[in-house]
């Protein structure tokens, strides 16, 4: 059920990954192809079933349909049930599933437009303290949005333009939710993702020292680990020493 329920939240975080960055509004109009701007009908608008039926086209126009429409609806479905294999049917859940969903959209909008929306961290940070109150507890939750915002703001001061202001709310948003102690985990985990990716570009892509390296994707990689996995990744961590 949780399974089902993430493909069809998937799919309107896909509206919401398209229409937030254009300014637009995700209630009206109504789902509607982009190149023909036909309406969609209900058949139209089945998680990952419509789009291999219509075989990645619009049923109206013909265009191909983007592969990224299926794959959120599949990472957001495939990411609540990891959420409930670890913590079962719970408030702890529930947070995971909504951190999730924020995470899901944060990655793509920085992926595509280089930005991190206030629509989607400032609520953020609101509903993870609110959550805090039944999971973390509220001082865990402040303590970790404060601090672990506070480095990243200082980082992006430091930096002179290299660190967003988007990252800084984002890290805030996470903090909320995992607390301090797990915040430093995600900073360790995002770090080495971000700079494997960057050496990776240096390497094979002809990257420069002044090629831009969005992070977003990379705090999101590592919040949903350490929000799943992070008291036994801690315990390996500590184990190494």
């Amino acid at each position: 059920m949780l399974f089902i329920l993430g493909l069809f939240i998937g799919s309107f975080l896909n509206v919401l990954i398209y229409r937030i960055p254009r300014g637009e509004s995700v209630v009206w109009p109504g789902s509607h192809c982009a190149q023909c701007g036909h309406g969609l009908k209900p058949l139209d608008l089945v998680p990952v079933v419509s789009y291999l039926l219509l075989r990645g086209r619009c049923r109206y126009c013909g265009t191909k349909i983007s592969l990224r429409y299926p794959l959120v609806e599949l990472l957001t479905a495939f990411s609540f049930l990891l959420v409930y294999l670890q913590y079962g049917y719970s408030v702890q859940t529930a947070a995971g599933c909504v951190l999730v969903a924020m995470l899901v959209v944060v990655t793509f909008t920085d992926i595509d437009e280089g930005i991190i929306p206030d629509v989607i961290t400032y609520p953020g940070m609101l509903i993870g303290l609110a959550f805090s109150f039944f999971t973390i507890g509220i001082k865990s939750a402040l303590f970790g949005m404060l601090g672990f915002g506070l480095v990243f703001f200082l980082i992006a001061l430091l930096s002179r333009g290299g660190m967003g202001g988007g990252d800084v709310k984002l890290v805030a948003v996470i903090g909320a939710f995992v607390g301090p102690l797990h915040s430093v985990l995600v900073f360790i985990l995002s770090s080495l993702a971000g700079g494997l990716w960057a050496i990776g570009l240096l390497l094979f892509r002809g990257a420069g020292r002044k090629t831009e390296v969005r992070f977003g994707p990379f705090l999101a990689l590592a919040a949903l680990l350490v929000f799943l996995y992070g008291q036994q990744l801690l315990d390996f961590y500590l184990g190494l020493f």
